[in-house]
């Protein structure tokens, strides 16, 4: 398209800091960087540093390095520069303005990426790692994400896809010569291929509850009565000063979160309005979002004030919460009015006893936060809820050519079989559309 042949360019990094790297990509990346590079050669070799000045219009902008890179030897597999200079606001912009006007245009956001899938530099699942990898939170999560980036999950889909294709010749046989009656043996040659693919395919879905957790991390939402030292608990947990805490309830106004590492993955601390009846209407606002961070809760800290002991209002708020909960009673340099026993009587969990404001009691309340083991993971996880959607939908694919053997004719199971096939080139980018690629690569950071 000729939108892609245009030359473009943007920062690869944030303004602010002491360097900024530009990226140019594109047929005439080489003559717009010489256009507003000048050093000591005449001509720049590939993947060379040098050391020059950005000029436009014999106007001195920065003091710069530079680099440029030939096809297809680059990340875009496009003939490709790179300026690195002073990251200040002034001197990136007057870099950026020059780039402009030599005819490069801005690059979309992904657009580097984008190229480099297209011209066959990596597949669409490993195109989507790159994303993963520059989000991830955990160092388990980046090696996640790099495995996808290294092919991981393309030799797998792929391997899938080969045995799929076997299942179709001999299946291509039987419909191509029915006058010979060998359905018996087709259906003995092809429904091992079929039923590997179908559980590899099953085996690679079963990782997204796993990648979910690299990628978004374990979800730790506290929750409770108005001023019961949620947000101090916060603040203990985290080792720092993140929520701001008073002695007047409905100080937390919506959800705050931060994460702390445990067992290689994010634990992601979510900090919530405290919940009561007659609240304003932006503390409303606050108490509705607790109760969707509660229901996306992989752990849920109940709360409750030991010097208060338990009220009619932390009775209601807990019969209102499911899955695994903790009972944390905090404020326990206070006078106590309900003991740990009585309290795990009373909701049948177990409970911790906490001071959130000197942070006795924060080890133990840590142990029990006990996210799954899955930081040494050398597999290849699934992290993308499309990549999921469309392995659940070619697994039905498959049932419905398994089922098709003996209730409907070999023309049936074929089309089962291709569908299942296309459904998985989806993933690697064999049988996307362009829509599918656009949509993917929007959600990309601008110069990646």
């Amino acid at each position: 398209m000729e939108h892609e042949k245009e030359t473009i360019y943007a920062p690869a990094t944030p303004g602010g800091g002491a360097i900024s790297v530009i990226r140019i990509s594109g047929r005439d990346a080489h003559r717009v960087m010489n256009e507003v590079f000048f050093c000591h050669v005449k001509k720049m070799a590939h993947a060379k540093l040098y050391h020059g000045q950005i000029r436009y219009r014999d106007k001195l902008i920065d003091d710069v390095m530079a680099v440029i890179f030939d096809a297809p030897r680059s990340y875009t597999g496009e003939d490709m520069a790179e300026i690195h200079c002073h990251g200040g606001r002034v001197g990136m912009s007057g870099v950026l303005a020059a780039l402009s006007q030599c005819g490069a245009r801005i690059a979309e956001p992904g657009e580097f990426t984008k190229r480099a899938y297209l011209s066959g530099k990596m597949d669409l699942s490993a195109a989507g790692a790159v994303m993963e990898l520059i989000e991830a939170t955990s160092s388990a999560g980046a090696n996640a994400a790099l495995r996808q980036l290294s092919g991981g999950l393309y030799e797998k889909i792929t391997a899938i896809q080969s045995a799929l294709t076997d299942a179709l010749a001999i299946i291509s046989a039987g419909i191509e010569y029915p006058e010979d009656d060998i359905e018996a043996d087709i259906r003995r040659d092809a429904m091992p291929l079929i039923t590997f693919a179908k559980a590899e395919t099953e085996k690679i879905a079963d990782t997204f509850k796993s990648g979910r957790m690299l990628r978004d991390g374990y979800s730790v939402v506290i929750i409770g009565r108005p001023n019961v030292g949620k947000s101090s608990l916060f603040n203990m947990l985290l080792s720092k000063e993140r929520a701001i805490v008073t002695h007047i309830p409905g100080t937390t106004r919506d959800a705050v979160d931060d994460i702390i590492i445990k067992h290689g993955v994010p634990v992601r601390l979510v900090d919530t309005a405290g919940m009561r009846r007659g609240a304003d209407e932006v503390e409303k606002i606050g108490i509705a979002r607790a109760k969707d961070a509660v229901k996306n809760a992989d752990m849920v800290l109940f709360v409750i004030d030991r010097s208060a002991g338990v009220t009619g209002a932390d009775k209601e708020i807990f019969g209102a919460l499911g899955g695994s909960v903790i009972v944390v009673l905090n404020k326990s340099d206070l006078p106590p009015k309900v003991s740990l026993r009585e309290a795990e009587e009373i909701f049948g969990k177990k409970a911790v006893e906490v001071c959130a404001i000197s942070g006795m009691g924060r080890e133990a309340l840590l142990k029990m936060i006990d996210p799954p083991d899955i930081g040494d993971s050398e597999d290849v996880v699934i992290t993308n809820e499309r990549h999921l959607n469309i392995l659940k939908a070619a697994d039905e694919s498959l049932d419905m050519a398994i089922g098709a053997f003996d209730t409907a004719d070999l023309d049936c199971v074929d089309v089962d079989l291709k569908d299942a096939w296309d459904r998985l080139g989806e993933i690697t980018g064999l049988t996307v559309t362009e829509e599918i690629i656009d949509q993917i690569f929007d959600k990309f950071c601008l110069g990646k």
